[in-house]
């Protein structure tokens, strides 16, 4: 993978991450500008890779497609998840997928277990019950989460092979 694109992923990355931390959300700007800059990285390697970086973006959008309808991610992760197909290319964004959902996972159960199992506090008096928060306190940046994962991912592929 050329340095430009790799470099440019792994800009998007942060800011998807600095978003989606600090607002629980992706802007469309940046989605939008990502977009931008990509097809102009793909278009500069010619119509065939301008057409792998397409056929990746298509089917970033369907990997996440039935999990937005179902509710159980945002708009702006699959947004992201099309973002990093037309940078990767279909191939590496498959890996990178499984990559960030294998790591969404293992974080999920560590929110779900932080969540239900019991506080430890002697002072307060409320030991045995679940911890409790606002709704939406215990969300995870799964955008940030997967456009790391890409970044990693791509970073190692194309250092290691």
């Amino acid at each position: 993978m050329e340095l430009t694109t790799l470099s440019f992923l792994w800009l998007f990355a942060a800011a998807a991450v600095y978003f989606d931390l600090r607002y629980r959300k992706v802007p469309n700007r940046l989605i939008l500008c990502a977009l931008s800059g990509g097809v102009i990285i793909s278009a500069v390697g010619g119509w065939s890779n301008l057409g792998y970086g397409l056929l990746g973006l298509i089917m970033g959008m369907l990997l996440l497609l039935p999990a937005f309808v179902l509710h159980m991610v945002g708009g702006g992760d699959v947004k992201t998840l099309a973002v990093i197909g037309l940078l990767v290319g279909p191939h590496l964004l498959w890996c990178s997928f499984l990559l960030g959902a294998t790591v969404g996972g293992m974080l999920a159960l560590a929110v779900l277990a932080a969540r239900y199992l019991p506080r430890i506090s002697s002072s307060s008096g409320s030991k045995g019950r679940p911890l409790r928060s606002k709704a939406g306190a215990w969300t995870l940046p799964y955008a940030g989460i997967l456009s790391v994962c890409a970044a990693i991912y791509v970073h190692l592929s194309s250092t290691l092979g």
